[in-house]
């Protein structure tokens, strides 16, 4: 039997609402004992190592990791569902080849993500997502990893999203999306010739516009003389994938870069229902893998932006 096209609306509405009220994104760490450039090969089938589930409420996302005589410390998103909000936390190996319970490093009166870590000059640098405080801003380790200091901004003024830094052919380069137009599709750049700036903007921003392959993912790395660049893969939900491109063009007035392979989700284990993040850390690489479950707190919230978006005269009268 045909059916008919207002029941088919019908019918995805209801499933789209029961999706959105009862089945929420739980996302996790992993550790693959394979260098990140291990990832363009085609038929890669990664084994990944899940770190214990995070504690009820709660989930662990974005890692991002610095190697230090013999032991990785991972930095990333802790996010609280009763809050909605995240805080940037820390693990370490502890020698027997497993992890410290969760600590919080570093928290904001709003969101925070994305944990982006580098090394300059002798000191550990952190690039938290703090888009909701409209900046890029940058924190020193005092204390690695437990202690941070905020030391400046390098875009103010911009609700950066996955903000990423990194140096090519002596040019500092950092890539983000902007809360405000575009987070998952519009890729913008900024380059100064030192890492405190002044930090230019690209004059093609935004450098450009895919929901496949524009929102940083993860750290970049070079293999056999090119620089690649992973990024999330929007197109059909937040965090469905990786998209790693090859950047072809980089200079202060163009820039392109093409797709080269697609990382995940990982079908094996508890955690196959997306990944959106890839970053390096010594021979090894870090990921982050989602499954769907449900939270009571995310439930309440959902149910609450849905009343506010479709009857909020109700809610104002109550």
């Amino acid at each position: 039997m045909v059916q008919s096209p207002i029941l088919r609306r019908m019918q995805n509405f209801l499933e789209e609402e029961y999706e959105r009220t009862f089945r929420h994104d739980h996302w996790n760490i992993g550790i693959v004992d394979l260098p990140i450039h291990a990832f363009l090969e085609p038929e890669i089938a990664p084994v990944v190592h899940w770190l214990p589930s995070p504690a009820s409420g709660k989930f662990h996302a974005d890692p991002f990791g610095i190697a230090k005589e013999g032991r990785t410390t991972i930095m990333f998103e802790e996010f609280d569902f009763r809050s909605n909000k995240g805080v940037v936390s820390w693990i370490q190996e502890d020698g027997k080849g497993g992890f410290s319970r969760p600590q919080t490093a570093i928290e904001l009166p709003y969101h925070m993500a994305y944990p982006y870590l580098f090394e300059s000059g002798g000191s550990i640098y952190c690039i938290p997502e703090i888009a909701h405080g409209r900046e890029v801003g940058v924190f020193r380790a005092i204390d690695f990893p437990q202690a941070w200091t905020k030391t400046g901004t390098l875009v103010p003024g911009v609700a950066g999203v996955d903000a990423t830094v990194f140096e090519d052919h002596g040019l500092y380069w950092l890539f983000c999306t902007d809360l405000d137009d575009g987070p998952f599709s519009k890729l913008r750049a900024w380059y100064a010739s030192e890492l405190w700036g002044p930090w230019k903007a690209h004059p093609q921003n935004p450098i450009k516009t895919d929901p496949r392959s524009a929102r940083p993912a993860g750290t970049p790395f070079r293999w056999r003389g090119d620089l690649y660049r992973p990024a999330q893969d929007c197109s059909d939900g937040y965090g469905g994938s990786v998209t790693i491109n090859r950047v072809v063009r980089l200079t202060t007035t163009a820039f392109h870069e093409e797709p080269v392979a697609t990382v995940g989700p990982f079908r094996d284990g508890p955690y196959t229902r997306g990944v959106h993040t890839l970053s390096a850390v010594g021979s090894r690489t870090l990921v982050d893998g989602k499954r769907l479950a449900f939270n009571r707190s995310e439930m309440r919230r959902r149910m609450r932006e849905s009343l506010e978006h479709r009857w909020p005269n109700v809610l104002l009268r109550g």
